[in-house]
């Protein structure tokens, strides 16, 4: 008994130590996520506090663009951090209006499509559902709502041709969303813990892992005046970046679709620039210098067409059906974590 007891405790000590080691060893990336609550961010201070990565408000409803979005991809983006616009849903604004969805997302791609148009600093656009259409019971709600958010991707899918994230609370995403909309990558909002805490699996709802997690919309950090909503991904920024980069660099620097020897003549012109460089004078990375990593980055694309979003034009509902359908017969694979 007594050599039975000594083993069991050296097997706990051995998993606390495991545990206790996991959890202080969780590498993060750290992120905001900002509307004109913000509207005087110094995003250059927050780059300097460690600020990696960002989500601005684009769209509410329909007819509505933040008004500091504009302002806040571009300030953003020149300070050296990656951002990317959400669109609020209004899920309970017009529930007799079967393509809602459909108006809602055609509004939010006019307004973020110019970002898509070349590489650059720009992530994947997010779908913030926060609302319920108050029908009578938890399941006519989910369903509802699981349609409306396949309607809502099918346009984003179909018009820019990349899969948005959806962000949801805890309770949200464990009660409203269909199992087949754990396909698409889980932005879960959750003020139950902290970094460098690794959150349960309880908080992923019908999801088996949560992508990027906002851990407080209370949090403080240098370049913002007041609480700001604070947000981590579990990983180094350059996975990040595999995972959520909307349109990857690819050498096009004169934007002609084809990353070819012209595009090096263009690179190799500005060869130690610092100042002032735009993709089109060489800086295939966006961090305005242009140097090896750019030619790397030419090399790899060489030969190849540029790879930059193709935003179609406003889809008919028929269209848009169709290719809904075809979305959700694709499953993208995309890492995990516990």
């Amino acid at each position: 008994m007594r050599s039975t007891a000594r083993l069991l405790s050296v097997v706990c000590a051995v998993l606390a130590f495991h545990v206790a080691h996991s959890t202080c060893n969780a590498q993060y990336t750290y992120g905001i996520d900002v509307s004109n609550y913000q509207s005087s961010a110094n995003w250059t201070s927050l780059k300097n506090a460690g600020t990696m990565f960002a989500f601005v408000k684009a769209t509410e409803g329909v007819d509505f663009v933040d008004a500091s979005f504009t302002k806040h991809m571009t300030n953003a983006s020149n300070a050296g951090v990656y951002v990317g616009p959400y669109h609020f849903g209004r899920i309970n604004s017009n529930t007799s209006n079967p393509n809602d969805a459909i108006d809602e997302a055609n509004d939010f791609v006019d307004a973020i499509a110019p970002y898509y148009q070349q590489p650059g600093r720009f992530l994947r656009p997010v779908l913030d559902v926060e609302n319920t259409p108050g029908l009578s019971t938890t399941a006519a709600n989910k369903a509802y709502i699981s349609e409306w958010v396949r309607d809502f991707i099918g346009v984003v899918q179909n018009r820019l041709g990349m899969d948005p994230i959806i962000y949801c609370n805890t309770s949200y995403a464990a009660t409203y969303f269909t199992t087949d909309l754990t396909q698409y990558d889980l932005w879960v909002a959750n003020y139950n813990y902290s970094p460098p805490a690794i959150p349960p699996a309880s908080i992923d709802g019908v999801w088996d892992g949560w992508d990027i997690w906002q851990y407080t919309q209370s949090g403080s950090v240098s370049g913002i005046t007041g609480n700001v909503d604070r947000d981590v991904y579990q990983g180094t920024m350059d996975e990040f970046l595999t995972q959520f980069l909307a349109v990857p660099p690819t050498g096009d620097f004169n934007k002609d679709g084809t990353v070819d020897g012209n595009d090096f003549l263009i690179w190799q012109r500005n060869f130690g620039r610092t100042s002032g460089v735009s993709l089109a004078t060489g800086d295939a990375n966006g961090d305005k210098l242009v140097n090896a990593d750019d030619l790397q980055i030419w090399k790899s694309g060489f030969s190849g067409a540029a790879a930059v979003a193709s935003v179609s034009a406003v889809p008919e509902p028929a269209t848009v059906t169709l290719a809904i359908a075809a979305g959700l017969a694709v499953l993208n694979f995309r890492r995990r974590r516990m």
